[in-house]
Order: C-alpha cells, then sequence, then structure tokens
C-alpha cells in the first residue's frame, strides 16, 4: 500500500512541477531557485544571528549581520539582471523554447525532490520501494 501511495505522490510531484514549469518558462524558474536558496540562507542566518546573541557570541553576530546585508545587496543585483532577461521570454521564437525548457526543468526540480522524499521517508524507516 505504501508503494502505491508513494507512486501516486511522485507522479503527482512531476505533473506539477512540469505544468508549473511550463506556465513560468525556464527564466523565471531559475528566477525562482535563486530566490528560494537565498530565502533559506537568510533563515539560516537569522537563526545563527538570534543563537549567537543569546549566547552571546558578538563576532558571530556580526558576521551574521554583515553576511545578510551582502546577501541582501547581491539579492537586489540579480533582481535587476533577471528583470530584463524575464522580459525575453516574452519574444514568440524564444517563448516556446523557453516553456519548454522550463518543462524540462520542472521535470528536473521533480527527480530532486522526489529523491529527497525517498531518502527521508528511507531515514524514517518507511520503506516504499
Amino acid at each position: 500500500m505504501t508503494k502505491f501511495i508513494f507512486v501516486s505522490v511522485i507522479f503527482l510531484l512531476f505533473v506539477w512541477r512540469i505544468k508549473k514549469g511550463v506556465s513560468n518558462g525556464i527564466m523565471k524558474e531559475i528566477a525562482n531557485i535563486l530566490s528560494a536558496a537565498v530565502a533559506l540562507v537568510c533563515v539560516a542566518l537569522l537563526l545563527l544571528a538570534v543563537n549567537s546573541a543569546l549566547a552571546r557570541a558578538m563576532s558571530t553576530l556580526t558576521v551574521c549581520v554583515v553576511g545578510l546585508i551582502l546577501l541582501g545587496i547581491a539579492f537586489k543585483l540579480c533582481s535587476l539582471i533577471f528583470r530584463p532577461v524575464l522580459a525575453l521570454g516574452n519574444i514568440s521564437v524564444i517563448g516556446g523554447l523557453n516553456k519548454m525548457m522550463g518543462a524540462v526543468m520542472g521535470a528536473a526540480e521533480a527527480c530532486l525532490l522526489s529523491y529527497l522524499l525517498y531518502r527521508a521517508l528511507d531515514y524514517l524507516d518507511i520503506y516504499v520501494i
């Protein structure tokens, strides 16, 4: 039964990510992945900053604050770069290729998420295959 549920979840994950990739296109998918990675690093830096503030480790707190400021500046520069690149997706010749590559990127994301889900279930000793 768990095998059927796992395969169903993986299938739905693939359909969802490929559909989302086609609608977004590869350029927006890359921008979204970059945004998610930056957000994850920001959360990690914030948690480290709070932990170092509670432990009164001011050197670590300073590094975290400087890292957050630099990450914000880098993210703003990337958003300035991606804005004209995303506008290129509206050109009809590039638009079709953009959507097709978005579907490929969505499938790659689904593969990665499927692998991570499988490893998490394996870690929890829930055997699915």
